[in-house]
């Protein structure tokens, strides 16, 4: 019988079992929400190819920085400075000065060359 405290365990479980097929196929495999019942377990999982993102926290930025934003809608190589740091989300400027304010999970910091 399935309880919430069992699903927990679960997940915590099978991001373990998964860590070797993570490195064997270099892929980053996240289960996404689970539903439950008492007899089941449904859930939706995902493996993408590539190097683990590390998702960024508003911690991680400060006013001036330049970053990007990783949105479909976004084109990859536009740059924004960040203007203000709210408590969940950031507010930044674009090149033609138009403000967004973004959760700070699709910001990108931008690194720039010096030639």
């Amino acid at each position: 019988m399935f309880n919430r405290q069992n699903v927990r365990e679960f997940r915590s479980d099978f991001q373990l079992a998964v860590a070797k097929l993570e490195e064997q196929y270099g892929v980053n495999i996240s289960l996404g929400t689970i539903s439950f019942d008492e007899s089941m377990i449904k859930s939706k999982m995902t493996a993408l190819k590539g190097e683990k993102a590390v998702e960024l926290t508003k911690d991680d930025f400060k006013v001036g920085d330049m970053v990007g934003i990783n949105h479909k809608k976004v084109n990859p190589n536009d740059t924004f400075t960040i203007c203000k740091i709210n408590s969940k989300n950031i507010k930044v400027e674009g090149a033609n000065g138009a403000l967004f304010t973004v959760p700070p999970s699709l910001l990108v910091k931008k690194t720039f060359k010096v030639i």
